[in-house]
This record gives structure tokens, C-alpha cells and sequence, in this order.
């Protein structure tokens, strides 16, 4: 009961402080971006607990396939991360609107805006989170995951409701010292009580240690493809279009990286830890929890769940704003031209949509990383292209083709996911989606040519 206690009391604190942070009027602008005020450290003290929030997916993963999580979780992570940092971040912050879907429009035109708002609706949907989270509320209450997934939900969605970014970036400040601090208390423990590299070497099973993992060539390709979320991470988007300057947004990103980088090396350590204290582990997804409850002794154990949610919390509440976001102010508000006082009332009137949507996903594929597979084959493909033209003109297609290679890459990225068809989605969603913009860039070559005297 006591970890229990500690727990919910960490949970209780972040509620409290993003509604502290979200008093006073914001309007549109204050309530999506905070009004662009972030600086250095609050762009990184909220990017890293909100771009990190799969823990237990992690521990999922390195448990099965070891340290090829490592290779295909974190790495390929960091190189998109730094490629956004360098060429996109400044450009992002620098460009007008508020959104995705906002750039979209000014490029394109409404339609691919308005199918791009569903994208990232879809993309942004915290199920993965409200699973994790649900799942170790479940574990230490005794109630069922569906219930622990509902009340966990409604603290995060309320968390938002108000204040908007603003609340989301206040609680932060608390989870970015929670998440490094429990795993700071379990690693210690595990050296102690199960040995050092020696121990794991012996105890893995064969190539758990190695950077493949077993993974096949086309497998890892095929994380890294999914690594390309970074490039169209909504959560990426609204932080550099929030800091204060193209400056803070660069060199925000290139710090997160590196505790990003601290924090992997921490998590797939206990991973490992993980699968030689419970080789034969029924639910991967509970890697971590059962770790703790082995090897942690009371009070230390509520610390490392507290310190294992403020990631994941931290994940579901910012994800859940910019979700609805995309449905009530990007989509139901763009289709409608909605003014911006109706469009964030129905950004706000969209959250318990945005929480049901998450709950059924994640009732559905109870698998955090299969959830990150199928709404990133998916997505991708959709989004990419047409988010890198926006910001290099010349790399722009006009606007009917952009549109196609939007929904044929999206499309059929998805009906090759519900087919099963045995190749990875993302391979034919991309290759559909380049296609259609090569077309589209060699029609606008023709035209322009046709229009010179």
C-alpha cells in the first residue's frame, strides 16, 4: 500500500501543478504553444519526459530481443532527432500558424490540411500511454486495466483541459527529475542483488547481448523507417513552434538527445536485468514492475514506479492535448471555419474523444510496441513528404499530387497492415507516397516550362 501511496501522491503533485500552470486567459495561440515563450530549459525539461513516454515498451522490447533495442529504439532516434534539430527546427519555428495541419494548409491548400489533421490525430493518440500507465496503476491498485486505464485518463486529459500547453510544461518540470531518479534507485539494486556484465553474459539467452538481437536485416530497416516519427512527431512540431527562438528550438533538441541518450542506457539496462531475473515472463509488457517487485524493498519500489509513470504520465497528457488539437481545432474547426474562440473550445470539447479513441486502441493491441508499429506504418507515410516540402520549397509538389501521394501512401500502408501481407508497411507506404511526389515534382517541372517564353 505504501508504493502505492507514493505513487499516486507523484501523480496527485503533477495534476496540481499543470492546473497551477494553466490559470489566466491564453487565447488560441497561449493554449497550443503557450504563447512561444519557451526557453532552453523548459523546451528541454518538456521535450524529454513528453518524446520519452514508451518505458514499459522498452522493457518490452529489450526483454525479448535485448540489446538490439538499442539499435532500433534509440540510435536511429538520435540521427533523425539531430537531422530535425539542424534542418528543421529554425524553420518550424520561424514559419506562421500554430499546428501541422496549420503549415499544411499555407503550402497546400485546406484538403491535404484537412486529411493531414486526421493523420495526426491519429498519430498523436496517447493509447500506447494510457495502456502503459494503466497497466502499472492496475499493478499496484488491484483494480482491472480497464478501470485503472479510465482513471488514469481522466488525470491526464483534465491535467490539459485548461491550460493548455502551459499546464502540460509545468507539470514536466517535476517528471523530467522523476524519470532519471527511478531508475536511478532500481539500477543500484540490480548490480547488488543479480551481478555485474559477467552475470548477464552468462545468464542471457544467446545474442541477447549482441546489437541484432536475432533481428533480420529487413526487420531492423524496418524500425528504423518507423524512427522516421521524429521528422513528423507532432510533439517535436508544437515545442519548436512554442520556444521563444529558432536558437532555443536548435539547440533543445540537440541537449534532449543527450538525455535521451543517459536515459536509454538506464532503461536497457534494467531490460536486461529484466530478462535475467524472469526468464520466462508471461507479459513482457510488466518487465519493469516485476523487476521491481524482486528486487526493491517498500518506499524504494513506490520511487521507481513514481519515477517509471512521470515519462509515461508526462507522454499521455501531452499527446492527448495535441490530438484533440487536431481534431477539434484542425479538423472539425478548419472544415467548418470555426473562429479561433470556437476552435479552442472545441480543441478542449475534443479531449474525451481523443481518451476514448486511446482506451479502445489500447483494449485492442494490449502490445505498447505493436501499437507504435501500426499507427507509425500507417502515418508515415502520409505525412512526410508533404511536411518537408513545406519547409523546402523546392522540394514542394503541387498541391492535387501532394494530396495523392498523402492518402495513396496512408492508404495503403494501411491496407497492407490489415492484409498481413508478411513485407512491413512502411515499405510500400513510402514507396507509393515518393512515387506520387516525383510525379507531382516532374508535372511542376513541365509546367513551369511550358509557362517560360
Amino acid at each position: 500500500m505504501i508504493d502505492a501511496g507514493i505513487t499516486t501522491f507523484f501523480i496527485a503533485a503533477i495534476v496540481l501543478l499543470g492546473l497551477r500552470g494553466g490559470r489566466g486567459g491564453q487565447g488560441l495561440p497561449g493554449y497550443v504553444l503557450a504563447g512561444r515563450t519557451l526557453t532552453l530549459p523548459l523546451f528541454v525539461g518538456t521535450l524529454v519526459p513528453t518524446f520519452y513516454g514508451g518505458v514499459l515498451g522498452i522493457g518490452e522490447f529489450t526483454w525479448r530481443n535485448g540489446l538490439s533495442n538499442w539499435l532500433v529504439m534509440a540510435f536511429p532516434y538520435y540521427i533523425f532527432a539531430a537531422l530535425y534539430a539542424f534542418f528543421l527546427a529554425g524553420r518550424v519555428r520561424l514559419e506562421g500558424g500554430l499546428t501541422i495541419p496549420d503549415h499544411l494548409e499555407r503550402a497546400y491548400g485546406r484538403p491535404l490540411a484537412v486529411f493531414a489533421a486526421g493523420l495526426v490525430f491519429l498519430l498523436a493518440c496517447p493509447a500506447d500511454e494510457l495502456l502503459m500507465v494503466g497497466t502499472l496503476l492496475s499493478r499496484l491498485s488491484g483494480w482491472a486495466l480497464p478501470i485503472s486505464m479510465a482513471a488514469a485518463g481522466a488525470a491526464g486529459l483534465g491535467l490539459v483541459l485548461r491550460g493548455g500547453l502551459r499546464s502540460d510544461v509545468s507539470a514536466n518540470r517535476l517528471q523530467f527529475v522523476m524519470m532519471f531518479g527511478g531508475f536511478a534507485v532500481i539500477l543500484p539494486f540490480a548490480f547488488m542483488k543479480l551481478g555485474g556484465l559477467g552475470a548477464l553474459q552468462a545468464g542471457l539467452p544467446p545474442g541477447h547481448l549482441t546489437l541484432a538481437g536475432g533481428l533480420r536485416p529487413l526487420q531492423i530497416l524496418g524500425w528504423w523507417l518507423l524512427a522516421l516519427w521524429t521528422l513528423v512527431d507532432p510533439s517535436f512540431h508544437q515545442r519548436c513552434a512554442a520556444a521563444e527562438s529558432p536558437r532555443v528550438a536548435r539547440h533543445g533538441i540537440l541537449i534532449s538527445i543527450g538525455f535521451w541518450a543517459l536515459f536509454d542506457l538506464m532503461t536497457t539496462a534494467a531490460g536486461l536485468y529484466a530478462r535475467l531475473a524472469e526468464p520466462t515472463l508471461a507479459d513482457p509488457l510488466l518487465a519493469f514492475p516485476v523487476l521491481a517487485d524482486r528486487l526493491l524493498p517498500p518506499v524504494a519500489r513506490g520511487l521507481f514506479f513514481a519515477g517509471m509513470s512521470a515519462s509515461m504520465f508526462a507522454a499521455l497528457q501531452g499527446t492527448a492535448l495535441l490530438s484533440a488539437v487536431s481534431l477539434g481545432k484542425d479538423g472539425l474547426g478548419r472544415w467548418a471555419q470555426a473562429s479561433e474562440e470556437a476552435q479552442e473550445r472545441w480543441a478542449r470539447a475534443a479531449l474525451p474523444v481523443t481518451g476514448a479513441l486511446a482506451f479502445t486502441l489500447a483494449l485492442a493491441l494490449p502490445s505498447v510496441v505493436g501499437l507504435w508499429y501500426c499507427v507509425g506504418s500507417v502515418v508515415i507515410p502520409g505525412l512526410l513528404l508533404p511536411l518537408l516540402g513545406v519547409y523546402y520549397s523546392r522540394l514542394r509538389a503541387p498541391a492535387p499530387w501532394a494530396l495523392a501521394s498523402s492518402v495513396g501512401g496512408s492508404a495503403l500502408a494501411a491496407l497492407w497492415l490489415w492484409r498481413g501481407a508478411g513485407v512491413d508497411p512502411m515499405f510500400p507506404g513510402l514507396g507509393l507516397a515518393s512515387a506520387l511526389w516525383a510525379a507531382g515534382l516532374y508535372s511542376g517541372l513541365r509546367a513551369s516550362a511550358r509557362r517560360r517564353p
